[in-house]
């Protein structure tokens, strides 16, 4: 159980390294799609994961079951600090903040307070993550749907797929 709840702390959203130099442009494309974003304001951001799904090949239906209740209804908190400096970097490097791991896009769009995006992350931990954001954002808010497919070393049928909702908010100045 304490795996589970490694792999779903480390995906809160997201995904992957091992690109080769010639596979960088979709990240480059995610900066200037980005850069049109209205830019997130600095501060310090609450962020609440919900999971509505979660499913490992090999799992049992009440293991599984369980650990869709550990992150379930209630969800999952967390806070960052976006740095005025990262602040300016838009909204790419805002989700990226709310990732762990090294993560690169494969596809970003944000215009028109919605995103349309795919991270692909690689943790320290050996886990592959990959996810789709799908949502609405303001300078101060977002609401996102995340599909996400991971690749976890030592989980019952090797990974595990996932559901879920993030909700950012800024909540004041950071502490």
């Amino acid at each position: 159980m304490r795996r589970i709840a490694l792999a779903l702390a480390t995906i809160l959203p997201l995904a992957a390294c091992g690109q080769e130099p010639a596979q960088q442009a979709p990240d480059q494309a995610a900066a200037k799609a980005a850069a049109k974003a209205p830019q997130p304001e600095p501060g310090q951001y609450r962020v609440t994961m919900k999971v509505s799904n979660i499913a490992f090949p090999g799992m049992s239906g009440a293991m599984a079951e369980k650990a869709k209740t550990m992150f379930g209804g209630t969800g999952h908190t967390s806070e960052f600090c976006l740095t005025p400096a990262d602040a300016q970097k838009g909204q790419e490097e805002f989700y990226k903040r709310t990732a762990e791991g090294d993560c690169k896009y494969e596809k970003f769009s944000a215009t028109d307070g919605s995103i349309d995006a795919v991270m692909v992350c690689q943790t320290g931990k050996g886990m592959t993550a990959r996810t789709e954001m799908k949502g609405t954002f303001s300078s101060v808010r977002s609401d996102i749907t995340l599909k996400t497919q991971s690749q976890v070393p030592g989980a019952p049928g090797g990974g595990m797929t996932m559901d879920a909702q993030i909700i950012s908010e800024r909540i004041g100045d950071c502490t």
